[in-house]
């Protein structure tokens, strides 16, 4: 008998600031898209909030990101993908300094 997989989560602030960052990359329209493509609609327009609670799960941030590959090829989307991280470090840095 297999044993149930185990979930891990993100603190809520930090599934805020991949967001944000992939919008400064991709706009809120590319977002959207990106957000829609990997079947994660209720974070459309509804961004986690800005606290410690983890509830943002590792697969979702996974998900965004192969739907960024998917939607935008393996060049484009890793392309993307580095400047969105660029821009996750810095508002990483700006918010636990």
């Amino acid at each position: 008998m297999r044993k149930p997989a185990r979930s891990y989560f993100y603190p809520n602030a930090m599934g805020r600031i991949v967001l944000l960052a992939m919008e400064e990359i991709l706009g809120r329209n590319g977002v959207n898209a990106v957000l829609n493509l990997a079947s994660l609609t209720d974070y459309i327009n509804h961004y986690p909030p800005h606290n410690q609670d983890l509830h943002v799960p590792f697969e979702h941030i996974s998900r965004m990101q192969s739907a960024l590959e998917d939607e935008y090829g393996p060049r484009g989307g890793r392309g993307l993908a580095l400047r969105s991280g660029r821009a996750c470090f810095k508002y990483g840095l700006r918010e636990f300094g």
